[in-house]
């Protein structure tokens, strides 16, 4: 593994920009290093993809032991295997043990989380090649620099850097590096740029119930679709019938966009009332897949009774990705003249404010939206909250004297 070239995407770099743990060998990965990149590190040649190495970062739990200053798995692969790699047959692991190490490694996170992850990670690499430090093991001191860089210069906010340098503390710690945002200096870096930039972020259009009627007296007119090709009426109908459908479940059960694209025909029950039960199998919260159930209202079920057509119980329900029902809320909120700013967050932002007008209580609130702490249902009804705040109580039970004068 360490001079021979065959490593697909490993290579000895020796300790190049700085040493390693007592006890550490000298092979590292420059984990997400381009092939080309190889050369302006002064680096041999490596036989890699063309793409890039393979970048499987998996969500660290909270209480992972972190191995500071311990020394680095006896080898490439083991390395690639703590990063979330698939693995490769090594000594004493048969094809089969591996078969089994991919099945389970597979389902270890979400993959919105690893996605972000690879992309954060990519980004500190790029920019560490582009200085010429050492990307692994970090300096504190870079990685600080790397995350002030991002604030100042390219306008990032406090929440992209705080998932920058999870990323960033993730590949060190499953490497059995010191992790460097550990140390003071990206400490106070990151809570700099809270202060400096603010911690609240924008805040996606709430799809309340006005806006849901709005979509739904709309749904159905034709639209301009690719090419500037006006819709059939046959096309409009089918179209609309699915916005409505796919908006009216995720605000009943005040699903992500992720839970809404993993369901299947199954999950959904009908009541001898009409209204229905939800399965929701999984979430970003419930990572140990406990699942939870939501209420369905009759004109949801009715909604997706026009759009199943026959459907077995195993197919998805909207076959759509994430993204794709991010880009149907939005058009369908124009096309309801609602304007900007709607997102597949909005049906749960409007779902939330809807419960706090009608008084149902935060803690509530949390467990029809599967929240673990209120900080952020609290974000989201603070209108509805100060609405019925002691100021604005003070002035209604006052409002007779204060129209008497």
């Amino acid at each position: 593994m360490r001079g021979d070239h065959q490593c697909q995407g490993w290579c000895d770099i020796g300790t190049r920009g700085g040493s390693l743990p007592e006890g550490a060998g000298t092979t590292l990965p420059i984990y997400g290093v381009y092939k080309c990149d190889y050369a302006r590190l002064g680096l041999p040649a490596v036989d890699v993809r063309e793409t890039s190495i393979v970048e499987e970062i998996a969500d660290a739990p909270d209480d992972m032991p972190v191995r500071d200053g311990g020394a680095l798995p006896g080898n490439a692969a083991s390395i690639a295997l703590a990063l979330g790699a698939p693995p490769q047959p090594t000594a004493g692991l048969t094809e089969s043990d591996v078969g089994n190490l991919n099945a389970v490694l597979d389902h270890e996170m979400a993959p919105n989380t690893a996605m972000n992850y690879r992309l954060q990670w990519r980004s500190f690499v790029a920019w560490a090649l582009k200085k010429g430090v050492q990307v692994l093991p970090a300096d504190p001191a870079q990685v600080a620099a790397y995350l002030a860089n991002r604030l100042e210069e390219r306008g990032h906010k406090p929440a992209t850097l705080q998932m920058a340098a999870a990323a960033i503390a993730y590949v060190h710690r499953t490497t059995g590096l010191v992790n460097p945002c550990a140390w003071p200096e990206v400490k106070r870096t990151l809570r700099s740029a809270i202060r400096k930039a603010g911690k609240a972020q924008k805040q996606a259009q709430a799809l309340t119930a006005e806006a849901l009627a709005a979509i739904r007296s709309t749904a159905h007119e034709p639209r301009l679709g690719r090419g500037g090709k006006l819709e059939s009426p046959r096309v409009a109908r089918r179209r609309g019938d699915l916005d409505v459908a796919l908006v009216s479940l995720m605000r009943d059960a005040m699903l992500r966009v992720s839970e809404a694209a993993a369901l299947l025909w199954r999950d959904i029950e009908t009541e001898s009332d009409e209204t229905g039960r939800l399965l929701i199998r999984r979430s970003k919260t419930d990572v140990d897949g406990d699942g939870a159930v939501a209420f369905l209202s009759t004109q949801t079920m009715e909604a997706l009774s026009r759009i199943r057509n026959g459907a077995p119980g195993s197919e998805s329900v909207f076959g759509l990705r994430p993204n794709q029902m991010t880009q149907r809320i939005k058009k369908a909120a124009l096309a309801a003249g609602l304007g900007d700013g709607f997102s597949g967050h909005s049906p749960r932002v409007g779902m939330a404010r809807d419960l706090a007008r009608a008084g149902i209580e935060l803690p509530s609130l949390m467990i029809a939206g599967r929240w673990r702490t209120p900080g952020m249902p609290a974000h989201y009804i603070r209108n509805e909250t100060a609405g019925k705040g002691a100021v604005a109580q003070f002035y209604r039970l006052s409002a007779p004297a204060f129209s008497a004068t």
